[in-house]
């Protein structure tokens, strides 16, 4: 079930704006919505989701496409949306963590202003770590491997979100840690099945449909969760994996002291870019204000909507969508790392050997 905070933004969203907001209508027009990712990824079937359910609240019920464009560690796509957007509402952006990722490590290629568009809705998601039965002696329990010369984990590129592992692990002292690069997510699900990893990790539907059976069979045990970040820095449990410690809880175990000062600070851009902004859909900037309060009404009237609701947990997991303000410093946040969030990153690409530094 959806928070109160989302039924409180409906009846406030719709009460305040549905004025202002008379003049706006979409009748006979096309929206684009570009998604910088092949057809059938998890920003797509976001996107897709949530299309017929715009288009019921949009006023006009306009005609919503998605447009694929993959390539280029979603640099190909982005680039393209910052070049053909209209600030109208008829152009939206699908994002993702990747998207956030390379404009948060400064890559050169990037050329789209992600920091100053404008949230319509973000989709919350997280990261479950787990290992081999045989590597911890109770679920939640990393002391072997913190103890192991060697512990091997996938790392797909450190230019992408796996090369928030390595800080991960670096904080909670597995000071054998060592990535294996060029393994994708599922790739390194199937190393670690195979023995030939020792720590993996999946996200929520992964999670369910992959590894949970495993669990149950005795083979795998959990390990903790990123945890669920709300937008007064709360970090609650996973619902998935309610008993696994999130890594706020497991740092202070670890380290026998709360996560403060600046690994807090680098905690809270990870999770706002690794889960809280991890599927969002974006205006651009220069996007009118009464253009922006359109959409956003039109996405909390659809998760208020019976059949989304009834729909939505299963397609898009347990976590509750955030929607309007809230979603901006989230983004801010996500896509804009401070120097000290840098530095600790860099840190632990410069003690695994890597070139690549944030820049």
């Amino acid at each position: 079930m959806y928070k109160l905070t989302i039924m409180f933004f409906s009846f406030i969203l719709f009460s305040v704006f549905s004025s202002l907001n008379a003049g706006v209508n979409f009748t006979g027009k096309t929206v684009t919505i570009v998604v910088p990712f092949k057809e059938g990824g998890g920003t797509s079937r976001f996107t897709r989701f949530m299309q017929p359910f715009l288009t019921k609240y949009v006023p006009g019920k306009p005609v919503i496409k998605i447009m694929h464009i993959p390539g280029g560690g979603a640099i190909k796509g982005s680039n393209y949306f910052q070049k053909n957007q209209k600030p109208d509402g008829t152009y939206l952006f699908g994002c993702s963590t990747s998207v956030i990722v390379n404009v948060a490590v400064g890559n050169p290629l990037v050329e789209y202003n992600l920091s100053s568009y404008k949230p319509v809705i973000l989709l919350p998601q997280n990261t479950h770590w787990f290992t081999r039965s045989d590597l911890a002696d109770q679920p939640h329990d990393i002391s072997k491997l913190q103890q192991m010369k060697l512990v091997l984990y996938a790392l797909k590129t450190p230019a992408s979100a796996d090369l928030f592992h390595i800080w991960i692990f670096d904080k909670l002292g597995i000071k054998g840690a060592k990535p294996i690069p060029g393994l994708s997510s599922s790739g390194g699900y199937q190393a670690f099945l195979r023995g030939e990893i020792h720590i993996s990790s999946h996200g929520a539907a992964n999670y369910i449909k992959r590894v949970k059976p495993e669990i149950e069979k005795g083979k795998v045990v959990d390990l903790m969760t990123l945890g669920i970040v709300g937008s007064d820095g709360s970090v609650t449990r996973n619902p998935l994996a309610p008993n696994a410690p999130t890594f706020p809880e497991m740092y202070q175990k670890v380290n026998n002291k709360k996560l403060s000062g600046e690994d807090l600070e680098s905690f809270y851009s990870i999770a706002a870019a690794w889960s809280q902004a991890s599927k969002s859909l974006l205006l651009p900037e220069g996007t009118p204000d009464e253009i922006v309060n359109v959409w956003r009404n039109a996405a909390t009237k659809m998760v208020n909507d019976p059949d989304f609701k009834s729909k939505a947990k299963k397609a898009l997991g347990p976590f509750p969508l955030i929607i309007g303000e809230e979603a901006g410093p989230i983004i801010k946040k996500a896509s804009v790392f401070s120097q000290n969030t840098k530095k600790q990153l860099n840190t632990v690409l410069k003690k695994h050997k890597f070139t690549f530094r944030l820049q």
